[in-house]
């Protein structure tokens, strides 16, 4: 890919299927870029919070719960209602700082201008990352998170327009896939890293393992995140964009007022976000409870343990979907594909239903896997298909609010969990995995359906543009 000063940023090698693999994982050159550079980041970002999430976040609300109880009006949460509670308070604190900090990085015409965020708002979540490891008391856990998410996603808002500025239409779908091979990898290697360190925490008799899980997590989010940053950053530029404002943004002041400041949102992607918050929904409800169904219903004495067999399969389902999931989606059209995902995410949570031990677990997880690397890929190919690049972080951080709307509810989810379990044993449970099924369903209907009105409409545009370059004069 070219460097960010060049005159066209859309010049990127074309890749054949075999190159794949070996293309996400190749080395950066002074002077070019590739994929792998505008993805790593991910790496760090996604460790942090899966390992945080997965890993820490329970035993922190186990410890927080044992040293006072957390009631909401009245109301005394248990472990997954609370659980539940200080997650989603973090990710109000995601969804608003995501579309404010987007919204900012495309206020500028500077080469980098993303970088700055990408920078500090890493340097920030590691500093509270650290901190978290502190918390004692439901409120000051509750703080931290919310802190974390405030700087974790002042990188994500504009690390989200990366793809839309350097890769063109034709190639994102690719770029998507070896994007989201570099989340999972970053969430599969550290959350299976931190779980085995967890497996072996003890509050009081052997505190040390969570500052190992802790100082891992810190570690590859600041590597990845430089890599990312030094990488694409401009020729001229350090690690900040350059302080020159480019050429075109100052001799030709028409341009600025051209664009349009508040761009309206399409149908199309209104749409799309509905479908989005229920595939969030469904993939946030197996993350979260994994390690208490573990606990509930297999009935495993270490659940970290067996939740770290569950990552590793997952991760190298996903993992091994991602990417090819991304080159056919350009190549075949996407709504097939959703369908796809869609049927595995169904016969998943409704096979979950039937476990009655670890082993069956981790055969289905292949299929969870499979379904969430699809959707990974294709709903952020989708994304970036609708979105414009003149306010590509901004309108890409409504998909933040989508994540809220679909991670609310499998988080208040929690609450009902509970309840139901003290109706029946593992009712919650069942009810959760049902309502999984339905989501997945509904995402994929309406996802294919959004990817077949818009290939459609980019036809019918390529068409219209042909006809007129054509026509005589």
């Amino acid at each position: 890919m070219s460097n960010q000063l060049n005159n066209n940023p859309f010049d990127v090698k074309a890749r054949s299927l075999r190159s794949l693999v070996s293309g996400a994982f190749s080395k950066s050159r002074t002077g070019s870029q590739n994929f792998t550079n505008l993805s790593l980041y991910a790496f760090g970002l996604s460790g942090i919070w899966t390992g945080v999430g997965a890993g820490i976040l329970p035993f922190k609300i186990l410890e927080a719960l044992e040293s006072g109880g957390v009631a909401i009006f009245g109301y005394a949460l248990d472990k997954n209602g609370a659980l539940g509670l200080i997650s989603l308070l973090g990710l109000v604190v995601a969804s608003v700082v995501q579309l404010g900090a987007g919204s900012l990085s495309d206020r500028d015409d500077r080469p980098g201008k993303r970088l700055p965020y990408i920078l500090v708002g890493a340097l920030g979540l590691a500093v509270t990352t650290v901190i978290f490891g502190l918390t004692g008391s439901f409120v000051t856990l509750l703080l931290v998170i919310m802190a974390m998410q405030f700087f974790g996603n002042s990188a994500q808002g504009p690390a989200n327009a990366l793809i839309i500025d350097h890769v063109p239409p034709a190639q994102r779908g690719e770029a998507a896939g070896i994007l989201n091979l570099w989340r999972l990898l970053g969430g599969g290697i550290i959350t299976v890293g931190v779980l085995q360190f967890m497996a072996r925490y003890d509050k009081d008799e052997s505190p040390e393992w969570i500052w190992y899980s802790i100082a891992l997590m810190v570690v590859l989010l600041l590597f990845s995140v430089f890599w990312s940053v030094i990488s694409t950053r401009p020729k001229d530029g350090l690690f900040i964009p350059t302080l020159r404002r480019s050429k075109l943004s100052n001799s030709n002041p028409v341009v600025k007022k051209s664009r349009p400041s508040s761009p309206r949102i399409s149908r199309s992607y209104l749409a799309f976000l509905v479908a989005l918050a229920f595939a969030i929904a469904a993939m946030s409800s197996m993350q979260i409870y994994a390690l208490f169904f573990l606990q509930d219903v297999v009935g495993l004495e270490n659940p970290a343990d067996g939740a770290d067999l569950l990552v590793v399969i997952i991760v190298i389902a996903a993992g091994l979907t991602v990417v090819p999931a991304g080159y056919l989606s350009d190549r075949l059209g996407r709504s097939k594909l959703f369908m796809i995902a869609g049927a595995t995410g169904v016969a998943a949570s409704l096979l979950l239903l039937l476990v009655t031990s670890i082993g069956q677990v981790l055969i289905i997880g292949v299929v969870v896997g499979i379904s969430v690397g699809l959707f990974l890929t294709l709903t952020w190919a989708v994304a970036n298909d609708l979105v414009s690049r003149s306010s590509a972080a901004k309108e890409l951080g409504y998909t933040s609010i989508a994540t809220l709307a679909g991670a609310a509810g499998a988080r208040f989810a929690g609450i009902g969990i509970d309840e139901l379990n003290h109706i029946s044993d593992n009712l919650g449970y069942k009810m959760i995995l049902v309502s999984v099924s339905v989501s997945f369903a509904l995402s994929a209907l309406i996802l294919a359906r959004v990817s077949r009105d818009s290939a459609f409409s980019e036809s019918m545009t390529s068409s219209k543009a042909a006809t007129t370059a054509s026509a005589p004069e």
